[in-house]
Order: C-alpha cells, then structure tokens, then sequence
C-alpha cells in the first residue's frame, strides 16, 4: 500500500514542480566549489569550480531588507551616537527539479548560482520529499557589483613589434 503512495506523491510532485516551471521557470547557472587553496605566503587564494546551466528553475521573488552590523562594543557602550555598517540584503528562493540536474548530484553551502547576472550564495537548503527537487535561499548583496563570467569573446591580431633599442 504505501508503494502506491509514494508513487502518487512523487507523481503529483512532479506536476506541481512542472507547472511551476512553466510558469515561474527562469534560467540560473549552478555553481559547484570543486577545489579551494591558499598560498599562505601571498594570501592568494585560487579555486576551481564547475557550473551546470538550468534553463528552467523555479524563481521566487527577492525580498529586500536593511540590516544593520554592530559590533559589540558599541552596543555595551550604550552611546547615543553608535553606528554600525549597514547593507541592504536581498533573499530569494529558488526550486530546483531534480530532473534538471545530474543523477546522485549534492547542493552544499560552498555552492552559489547566479540569476541575471547577480550572484546568490545559498543560505538554506531543503530537500523535497522524496529526493524530487531542491529548496534553496539565496542571498544577494545589493550593492555588489553585476556578476558575469570571465571569458574571451574576440581575439586580438598584433600587427606591430616592439625593438629594444
């Protein structure tokens, strides 16, 4: 009997997943930290990483609000003209159909995505029932600059030398 069950949940989930995709689906790029090291002389720090494009994720809309940092010693100090730095931060959710990506593929916290060409490092992540899809929060800092992918789009003819004289 349950079997059956979960055959009729998974199938209905993946309906619901379906028409959300059709209706909110936009296309995100997945981001994956395969290697990290620092030089610990220099303070460079390299990393490798591997993308997969998801031409249709279901996006939620952002919700912005400001927050405030203060350290501790200005609240202790009960000034009246403490301030701390403040930023506006930017949270949206994402869903992911498990279809969309690879088979046996993990979403980690040293992941990130980027969605119109701003980048979300992923703050919670939730599994749907029955492994069929991710919910994840993204979180976005306004005032980053626009994300885009380093890459080469024309190439250069050198049509004059240099003589050291």
């Amino acid at each position: 009997m349950s079997n059956i069950t979960n055959y009729n949940l998974n199938r209905r989930i993946r309906q619901i997943l379906y028409a959300l995709k059709k209706a909110f689906g936009s296309t995100i790029v997945l981001y994956k930290l395969e290697v990290a090291s620092t030089n610990y002389t220099t303070g460079i720090k390299s990393s490798t990483t591997s993308s997969i494009t998801i031409p249709r994720c279901i996006v939620l809309p952002v919700r912005l609000q400001r927050e405030i940092i203060q350290s501790i010693a200005q609240i202790s100090a009960n000034k009246m003209f403490a301030y701390g730095g403040s930023f506006d931060g930017g949270t949206r959710e994402f869903v992911i159909d498990a279809r969309d990506l690879p088979s046996g593929y993990n979403i980690d916290l040293d992941d990130y995505l980027v969605y119109d060409n701003r980048r979300y490092d992923i703050k919670n992540i939730e599994i749907l029932e029955q492994r069929t899809g991710w919910h994840l929060t993204g979180r976005l800092i306004v005032k980053d600059p626009v994300y885009k992918e380093a890459g080469a789009t024309t190439t250069l003819n050198f049509t004059e030398s240099f003589d050291n004289e």
